[in-house]
């Protein structure tokens, strides 16, 4: 698997969308996240393990989602987009997105958790397991990375 871009709009710091461009990043060969505590960069991270696995370790695995969404924004917003299948020859974007309970803003609706896969310049809806397209279960790639 190989990183391309991240979206991220909503989670924790990230009231405004922002926008990682990795292919940028990783032109040098290498690179790394820096940054004061509190940030941002495991966020960065917990994004990216959100649109690929739907859950973290932090807290949607204990059922906290509610505290990852920004407390002013009504919607958490992720897109991932990567290289990957054999030799990492395919296009990829994993999607996270939630949304505040209209009825109850101290609630945060079911995720929608959704992938699919570039063709002829479209991006077309798949069913695939992460570990299909990333090539590694979520336990390795949080060791990987």
């Amino acid at each position: 698997m190989i990183p391309v871009k991240l979206e991220i709009q909503g989670l924790y710091s990230y009231k405004e969308p922002q926008t990682v461009h990795f292919n940028q990043l990783t032109g040098a060969g290498l690179f790394g996240i820096f940054g004061a505590v509190g940030s941002g960069k495991s966020s960065i991270l917990e994004g990216i393990l959100l649109a690929l696995y739907g859950s973290t370790e932090r807290l949607s695995d204990r059922g906290e989602k509610g505290s990852m969404l920004n407390l002013q924004s009504n919607q958490l917003v992720i897109n991932f987009e990567f290289l990957g299948g054999k030799n990492n020859q395919q296009t990829f974007l994993a999607r996270y997105a939630a949304k505040r309970n209209s009825k109850d803003p101290e609630k945060v609706d079911p995720a929608e958790h959704t992938f699919y896969e570039r063709i002829q310049g479209e991006w077309i809806p798949i069913e695939s397991e992460p570990e299909r397209l990333v090539g590694m279960k979520k336990e390795h790639f949080k060791q990987t990375v």
